[in-house]
């Protein structure tokens, strides 16, 4: 039996952990806004992915919770009553947030039961092993729905059409000025701040010398701690752009968003551009539950690069993952002829 949502009262979505993981969930969103018009949809994460969130036109609004988290409880119960929320789907379950979320008196409270402190705080548990699945992250999320009478699990093709965006940001102009409207701008984000297994320097290096500079613009993206481990990059390729360190996450947004394509593995980053639906090119290994199987970009134009072997000698080793680092940079460049109109022009040098 379906728990009844009555109209006017809120759903709440938790989810409090990185970009990738965040992007990966908006499409029950998507689903619980149709299937619930008049009840609001919103959304728990944190200020760092909420520039994200705040453009996805499924979500009613956002609450950062690292900004509430040391509030004393009558404070956050105040600050919560105004949204009635009647269901909270805790899709990455925490004790701090399951915990938080009883705490606060919603109604239902829905988490995975593979959770010991979900048996204490949550009340609709459902279960299903994300480990051991088939199923990709985005597909497997949908599980939680069916407290609430949703069993669909959509396709990967539906999901594409889950993203709806509204009122991106334009890029500020100390940023636009520097790109070239005759180019095709091609964004590369060579590290993964450790979540990922990584494609390494030297193949990022040898794309960027294989693509005509007169055809393309690179630019490349990455956090300000990851600058040092790029300079050899910036060295050996001294015409490419470097935005490393220099964009907040809502400008990172509009540079995908005016940008043609992106190259990564498997990051925040890449999840954005799929999203976006640019042509999102990801690297992966072919190790369970890295794979790209699971964490592949969802978007019309995006893929998955990956050896088509079982691999596990990076399992202890992930700086040499020969799996992923083995694609070549030329499989990339067919990608980007096969996908957009070069095919009349030398990629190449």
């Amino acid at each position: 039996m379906s728990l009844n949502t009555p109209k006017n009262t809120s759903i709440l979505i938790s989810r409090t952990d990185s970009i990738g993981d965040v992007i990966l969930t908006i499409p029950l969103s998507y689903v619980l806004k149709k299937q619930f018009p008049n009840n609001k949809i919103i959304f728990l994460a944190t200020s760092y992915t909420s520039p994200i969130l705040q453009h996805i036109a499924s979500i009613d609004e956002v609450i950062e919770y690292d900004k509430i988290q040391h509030l004393s409880l009558s404070q956050q119960q105040s600050l919560f009553s105004p949204y009635n929320i009647h269901t909270s789907i805790i899709a990455f379950p925490t004790f701090e947030i399951t915990k938080f979320l009883y705490h606060l008196k919603i109604p239902y409270r829905i988490c995975t039961s593979h959770r010991w402190y979900a048996w204490l705080y949550a009340n609709q548990l459902v279960s299903f092993s994300r480990k051991n699945s088939n199923l990709h992250e985005a597909q497997l999320n949908f599980k939680l729905l069916k407290p609430l009478g949703i069993t669909k699990i959509p396709t990967l093709k539906e999901l594409q059409e889950m993203y709806v965006w509204k009122s991106i940001p334009s890029l500020p102009p100390h940023l636009l000025n520097q790109l070239d409207e005759k180019k095709f701008k091609l964004i590369l984000h060579p590290k993964s701040k450790g979540s990922a297994r990584e494609w390494g320097i030297e193949n990022f290096i040898q794309l960027i010398k294989n693509l005509n500079p007169f055809k393309f613009q690179i630019i490349i993206t990455g956090t300000k701690n990851e600058a040092p481990y790029l300079n050899k990059l910036f060295n050996e390729c001294p015409n490419v752009l470097n935005f490393v360190g220099q964009t907040s996450l809502s400008e990172l947004l509009s540079l995908i968003n005016t940008c043609d394509a992106l190259v990564a593995a498997s990051t925040g980053t890449l999840h954005i551009a799929a999203a976006l639906g640019k042509l999102a090119i990801g690297l992966f290994p072919s190790i369970r539950p890295m794979d790209a199987g699971r964490w592949a970009p969802i978007g019309k134009n995006a893929m998955a690069l990956h050896q088509n072997k079982n691999c596990n000698l990076c399992k202890h080793q992930p700086e040499n993952c020969n799996c992923i680092q083995s694609i070549s940079p030329h499989q990339v460049i067919d990608i980007l002829v096969k996908h957009y109109p070069l095919k009349n022009h030398s990629v190449y040098e």
